[in-house]
């Protein structure tokens, strides 16, 4: 099988020659830990590249968050907002960022940034922001988007298309402090947000889907915390997914029947909402936040892939953890299929270049038998 065979093979629960061997993502300085530890400067030098992840690794291409621009839709704000420095004191920066948002960062690297103001607080400011969001501009679609993708394609490779979100959209827009309060104190702004982001995406992307057939679609959420939802499941549920079905019915009318969801933190809630609203993937189940992926899979078989279920901390302690880690959950998942494995997220830089090498021998070991 070529790496596009053998992904559909995988996430359709059928019988793959392999699974696809794939990593969420890394972290810029685990990469260059590793270079200290014994892996070639050739992996990111001059740049790190997918092309140089998966030729030293084994990876399949379009592997993790590097599949995302595989179909390059721009469903961001044309134009973006000015990037510019509103003040700069004893190293501290505060600027506006292309997304409107206006944060504060250090020179020095040892702070996180703190988030000032988001572009939108009330139904005005969303009406302004609404004419950077015209699916009629130009720009959405680059040149020769549909020759690189079909290219890509013929080369045996699958493609995405991004599909956006609607918590995380409108996180984006207002801050998770400012959606929080607006799902309660403003519920019909945030059904606005959701009607017009419904509206838009589906223009953009039904003209990609009557050019041509993606091999999946991917919503990006990131809706929870270590304890469950950020936002009542209950309340979401009745205000997001229609939206949801109006966009995985719009992609199945073109035949793209794989959707893929990715959010971080304890989703359990959260998982129903999405099968009923037409998605069957689901990345990438972060362990820390409690996340069983042998439960969900008893709990819900054929109806829901799984990507991602191994927990970056293990890979960060010694090889006897490594092996417990996977094999408390990998050979039972390759052998129900629609699975897999890949870090719960971005590899940290505290884990060992000799640790991550074995967990892929273990991977391997696993899948090929």
């Amino acid at each position: 099988m070529n790496y596009r065979e053998r992904f559909s093979a995988t996430m359709r629960f059928e019988q793959p020659d392999r699974i696809p061997y794939w990593e969420c993502a890394f972290w810029g300085e685990t990469l260059h830990r590793w270079i200290s530890e014994g892996m070639p400067k050739s992996v990111i030098k001059p740049h790190v590249t997918e092309e140089s992840l998966m030729n030293y690794f084994g990876f399949d291409r379009s592997f993790g968050v590097y599949f995302r621009g595989t179909v390059p839709v721009n469903l961001g704000f044309i134009p973006g907002f000015e990037h510019k420095v509103i003040s700069e004191e004893n190293g501290i920066i505060t600027e506006q960022g292309g997304d409107g948002v206006i944060s504060r960062w250090s020179r020095s690297g040892h702070s996180t940034r703190q988030y000032i103001q988001f572009p939108v607080q009330n139904r005005e400011d969303f009406l302004e922001v609404k004419k950077r969001l015209d699916a009629s501009t130009p720009g959405r679609l680059p040149e020769g988007w549909k020759e690189k993708a079909l290219k890509r394609q013929a080369k045996g490779a699958p493609i995405c298309l991004q599909v956006g979100g609607y918590y995380g959209f409108a996180r984006s827009l207002m801050g998770m402090e400012g959606v929080s309060m607006a799902f309660h104190d403003q519920p019909e702004l945030v059904e606005e947000i959701f009607e017009h982001r419904t509206h838009y995406v589906s223009q953009i992307i039904e003209k990609v889907l009557i050019e041509i057939q993606p091999d999946f679609a991917e919503f990006w959420e990131d809706m929870a915390f270590k304890s469950g939802s950020l936002v009542s499941p209950a309340l979401y549920r009745k205000m997001a997914l229609k939206h949801y079905r109006a966009i995985t019915d719009l992609l199945r009318q073109y035949g793209v029947d794989l959707v893929l969801l990715d959010s971080d933190g304890n989703i359990d809630e959260l998982i129903p909402i999405w099968l009923d609203g037409g998605i069957n993937c689901i990345w990438p189940f972060e362990i820390a936040a409690d996340m069983d992926p042998v439960s969900v899979r008893k709990k819900y078989g054929k109806d829901l892939a799984i990507i991602g279920a191994i927990d970056k901390r293990a890979l960060a302690k010694d090889k006897k953890a490594v092996y417990e880690e996977l094999m408390s959950k990998v050979p039972y998942l390759i052998e129900t299929g629609g699975f897999i494995p890949t870090c719960d997220h971005a590899v940290p830089p505290d884990v060992p270049f000799e640790n991550y090498q074995y967990y892929l021998d273990l991977i391997h070991e696993v899948a090929e038998g």
